[in-house]
């Protein structure tokens, strides 16, 4: 009796259609991940990058490291000067040294 209770539980189809499974799921994974690789290869870095006088409140808040109290300190800062001319204008903010790399002046 109990062979057969381990049978059912331990079904040698069952677990060799999970292993076949499993790997079909991670060599799409690694596929998809070497196309991001790929698409953005031969782009240029200040493409990427978010014009901080353009840029609205969402476009901010999508840059890393800037959350909602950094991109209303932005916005008010653009407010006061008019016009941001150099990201060092932006060097009293939290984070500034990590997402100062995703923005430009313009």
């Amino acid at each position: 009796m109990e062979g057969k209770g381990l049978s059912k539980l331990f079904n040698r189809r069952l677990i060799d259609t999970q292993i076949r499974f499993t790997f079909f799921i991670v060599l799409i994974s690694v596929f998809v991940g070497l196309f991001r690789f790929v698409a953005y290869k031969g782009a240029d870095p200040d493409m990427l990058k978010i014009d901080v006088n353009r840029a609205g409140f969402d476009q901010l808040i999508s840059v890393p490291y800037i959350g909602l109290k950094n991109a209303e300190r932005i916005l008010e800062l653009r407010k006061e000067k008019g016009k941001i001319t150099d990201l060092k204008q932006l060097k009293n903010l939290r984070y500034y040294k990590r997402f100062k790399y995703f923005l430009k002046v313009e």
